[in-house]
């Protein structure tokens, strides 16, 4: 069965929360979860994962499909426009990293995890807010 795991982080999440408070820094969580939920379907699977951290198991679903849920994702949140309730101060760009593998058969789940979780931290080192597949490892 082909299955592929995306890892999603959100970009200086700890800045939000350090300048604009846990509140804002939640709401910021919880639109990403929408966003998240809006941009997935059927039998995928999304789910926290640490502090700013989700993963997304989506079954039945190649590399190239994967990528491809995971860019509309990323340009869906790029895109998107928060501001704070009350004062209307913009929250800026909500930027997330993503790191993108497809599982093998017969293989430990710790293993595809490692691979989407080493495509997410090049992700970062490679400037944040964009996808990054293993094939790039």
């Amino acid at each position: 069965s082909r299955h592929s795991l995306l890892m999603l982080d959100i970009d200086h999440f700890k800045d939000f929360n350090d300048t604009l408070g846990h509140l804002t820094g939640d709401r910021v969580l919880r639109f990403v979860a929408d966003v998240i939920s809006q941009q997935t379907k059927g039998q995928d699977t999304p789910a926290r994962f640490g502090g700013e951290e989700f993963a997304i198991l989506l079954p039945e679903t190649p590399l190239a499909g994967a990528l491809a849920v995971a860019e509309s994702i990323r340009h869906n949140l790029a895109s998107a426009k928060l501001v704070r309730s009350g004062s209307q101060q913009s929250l800026g760009n909500i930027t997330i990293s993503i790191g993108a593998a497809a599982g093998k058969r017969g293989e430990d789940p710790l293993e595809l995890i490692e691979r989407a979780d080493q495509a997410l931290y090049l992700a970062k080192e490679r400037g944040r807010n964009r996808v990054v597949p293993e094939t790039e490892l």
